[in-house]
């Protein structure tokens, strides 16, 4: 049985910081700041799951666990920093602040949004750098 090579821990997120970088002028400015979101939203926990899938000897048949493990990781991280974000920023202290319900409820479809899209990236991406057997 071939063990999954350490190169999986920066070869994938470098990969998805690249990718995120690329896609950066479709959404916002290219600039230091969205680089910086894009580092704290998709390369650290592309990251907390590279070294998930190097300490459980992942490869290509574990279907179910990569996505699973590859989800809960991004949902949960998503929480965290979806909350902390809309604590600290300047736009929560308008005339009329939107309820708390609305904002738990923005966070939470926020993060299953984010957490299938990086079940889906992972399913296609991080495959490729799995053993297969």
């Amino acid at each position: 049985m071939q063990k999954t090579s350490l190169h999986i821990l920066w070869i994938y997120p470098l990969l998805t910081q690249l990718l995120g970088s690329a896609l950066l002028p479709l959404f916002s400015e290219f600039s230091q700041g969205g680089m910086l979101v894009v580092f704290v939203l998709f390369t650290v926990p592309a990251f907390l799951f590279a070294l998930v899938s190097y300490k459980q000897q992942y490869h290509q048949r574990n279907i179910i666990q990569i996505a699973f493990f590859s989800g809960v990781i991004m949902f949960i991280y998503s929480l965290f920093s979806f909350s902390l974000m809309l604590a600290f920023d300047e736009y929560t202290s308008l005339e009329d602040p939107i309820p708390l319900w609305e904002q738990s409820l923005a966070v939470i479809l926020f993060a299953l949004t984010f957490a299938l899209a990086k079940v889906m990236y992972t399913l296609l991406v991080l495959r490729l750098f799995l053993p297969k057997v």
